[in-house]
């Protein structure tokens, strides 16, 4: 076999990893030269794809890298589990291995696997846990012929939950972003074929702080079920514009329970944070104030809930987004601390939860995702920069940079002392806090008075003093529980 600079093994002898050939020997030029399969099925073993021999199951897998200097594998089975997928990377990793992977299920079924589609391997793979499950037809019930309103619909969060209710048939969605651009390729996606015959889909370019254009929009639109994902949400841009942050996470989300009172409002669903957990930045403070705030509203009778998740995988801004780009610009990769560590989802797994949640959701009530443990932000550089095929500390340095303002070494996902149980859904929690709904709207009322005439240090305080009313049930009991909970969530 002659010499090339891609040296590769395929994980996966059937119709897929056929597929992979196939497309390799239509593509010359990028001398690719595939040594072998590898195989958990006994009865493929020593069999020819192609030409190319399986050698046979994963315990092979060391062996045949190092006979053959391997320096690329594809994973070629839409099926695979990921603690397969864990162990192939561990033995990568180890090998200075790059790993690819082929595409969904679905584009192998359709035979539609290209040379160009064969990607590097996502990260979300790499979790500790399997994904959420959804229950579809309760969500299809809770959504089907619905009028439907998602709030910051351009974001990472908002667009993929307007992706995601789609297929569930509502009557119309009205898609809610100061992001014009945004808005605006949104509204392209969904007009190539994602919007159904049943669904009117509405782009309304507006803001949340502004509480007559919303008055306008429920005017108009008599939205029934609103998801509430608008949010300034990057915590140490957000620690120099306190002011904006509490207009907008705050006033903005008391805009629309306001407005969520009126009789058409079925369910509000909030989106919140692990951050608004003992939270120490403005962002954090402001999302805790507005879960407790969904609280509050609900003892007034508008039936809502909050879902809280840990970081988003690929969202945008997120932690490996900025990777991403500092390993194609050459490194280094910037890290708080070796110590800094967070819990992780993807992006299905959040919107996923978000309508699950949203399906039965009532009284106020916290649902929070069984998130598995927490990952070092250390181990995901590194693990990135291996599965790009190159070696941590010698062709991409990482750099430690410190604590930023408003930052924490962890995050948790419970208040100790709140009342936690297993919610209906399994892998679902619900977290319970008692507040007085009537003080605690008292001073969001007096925080929105004074908000041009605080300076930042007064600002803040007026923040802690209106989470200084916070009272999250028995602490005996709730830690009991919480305890229970974090014990299934570890």
């Amino acid at each position: 076999m002659p010499t090339t600079s891609r040296r590769v093994l395929i994980y996966g002898a059937g119709e897929a990893g056929a597929m992979v050939v196939e497309e390799i020997m239509k593509h010359p030029e990028e001398q690719i030269a595939v040594f072998g399969f590898i195989d958990d099925d006994p009865h493929k073993r020593g069999t020819r794809v192609h030409g190319v021999k399986v050698f046979g199951a994963r315990q092979t897998l060391l062996g045949c890298i190092r006979n053959f200097d391997i320096n690329e594998m594809i994973i070629a089975m839409p099926s695979i589990g990921k603690p397969v997928i864990r162990d192939i990377v561990k033995v990568c990793m180890a090998e200075k291995v790059k790993l690819l992977i082929v595409p969904s299920t679905r584009e192998i079924l359709e035979g539609s696997v290209r040379f160009d589609q064969i990607k590097s391997l996502d990260l979300a793979d790499l979790l500790d846990r399997e994904e959420v499950r959804i229950d579809g037809a309760r969500i299809r019930s809770s959504l089907e012929g619905k009028r439907v309103l998602v709030t910051g619909a351009a974001g990472s969060i908002g667009s993929a939950l307007v992706r995601k209710i789609l297929p569930y048939e509502p009557s119309v969605i009205i898609a809610l972003d100061i992001n014009e651009n945004g808005l605006f390729y949104l509204s392209h996606t969904v007009g190539n074929g994602l919007c159904g015959p049943r669904t009117r889909f509405i782009p309304c370019v507006a803001d949340i702080k502004d509480r007559a254009i919303l008055g306008e929009i429920f005017s108009l639109y008599e939205p029934e079920l609103i998801y509430h994902a608008a949010a300034y949400k990057h915590v140490p841009l957000m620690e120099s514009h306190q002011r904006m942050v509490v207009l907008n996470n705050i006033l903005g989300t008391r805009n629309l329970l306001d407005l969520s009172g009126g009789k058409t409002v079925e369910k509000f669903i909030g989106i919140s944070t692990d951050k608004a957990v003992h939270p120490i930045s403005i962002m954090g403070k402001t999302k805790r104030i507005c879960e407790l705030m969904i609280r509050a509203y609900a003892e007034r009778g508008v039936n809502g809930c909050t879902v809280r998740f840990g970081n988003v995988l690929g969202s945008n801004g997120s932690v490996i987004t900025v990777f991403q780009e500092q390993i194609r610009q050459g490194g280094p990769l910037t890290i708080t601390s070796p110590c800094m560590e967070r819990f992780f989802m993807t992006i299905h797994e959040a919107t996923s939860l978000v309508l699950q949640a949203g399906s039965f959701g009532r009284d106020g009530n916290i649902y929070v995702l069984d998130m598995g443990r927490p990952i070092r932000i250390k181990e995901l550089a590194e693990n990135l920069i291996v599965l790009s095929g190159l070696t941590p500390g010698s062709d991409i340095a990482i750099n430690y940079i410190g604590l930023r303002e408003g930052e924490k070494l962890s995050e948790t996902l419970f208040w100790e002392d709140a009342q936690v149980f297993e919610s209906e859904h399994s892998g679902i929690f619900i977290e319970k806090s008692a507040v007085d709904g009537s003080a605690l709207l008292e001073k969001v009322q007096r925080l929105s008075n004074s908000i041009y005439l605080l300076n930042a240090d007064q600002l803040s305080g007026a923040v802690d003093d209106t989470l200084a009313l916070r009272g999250d049930g028995p602490a005996g009991l709730g830690r009991a529980l919480s305890g229970v909970a974090m014990s299934a969530a570890d």
